[in-house]
């Protein structure tokens, strides 16, 4: 009796095995993902930026793409820089965007299509194509056309430079529309 168990336990998985062969359906890969040359993508990733062991910014983004041979990181889906007071450790700035670029080793970061820089302290808002973050340079800047709010004012230009304490933050070729501009 015992010996008419074992068999049918043993002929059961080699069933079930075969039948899932017979109904297994291909996997589709999303062909932005099969074009990918990432060694490895990771989902919901959190970077911090530090100096001197002190956090001064935290990066997260939706996906992040590694190379092995780079110290590049690729950034997709709604990414956040938050930059913070190194003295007090509050929030000074946010930027968000739709994808950047991370550079490990310099800790300078890109961030790409619909950046939008938020100043903490007074509130001001500027929104550029592409926003550069470059902390050993205690600088944030962009090259492309630029649109700075503050209040009721408007200001309009080719680009915008920036200190990380957002002390002195200039737009180049600037143009108002509304209000006064503080400089």
């Amino acid at each position: 009796m015992i010996r008419n168990i074992i068999i049918i336990v043993m002929v059961i998985p080699l069933n079930l095995s075969m039948g899932c062969e017979k109904n297994r359906t291909e996997v589709v890969i999303d062909p932005e993902f099969e074009n990918i040359k990432a060694d490895y993508i990771t989902f919901g990733s959190t970077h911090y930026l530090s100096r001197q062991g002190i956090r001064e910014a935290l990066i997260v983004a939706d996906t992040a793409y590694f190379f092995n041979d780079s110290t590049i990181v690729i950034l997709r889906g709604g990414g956040t820089l938050t930059a913070y007071n190194k003295d007090l450790g509050t929030e000074k700035a946010v930027v968000t965007s739709d994808r950047g670029r991370l550079n490990t080793s310099e800790n300078y970061i890109v961030a790409q299509e619909n950046a939008v820089l938020l100043i903490t302290g007074d509130g001001r808002r500027i929104e550029s194509s592409e926003l550069n973050y470059h902390q050993d340079q205690d600088r944030i800047w962009s090259d492309s056309s630029t649109t700075m709010y503050e209040g009721n004012s408007i200001v309009e230009g080719s680009g915008f430079d920036a200190d990380l304490n957002f002390d002195q933050v200039g737009v180049r070729n600037a143009r108002t529309r509304g209000g006064t501009v503080r400089f």
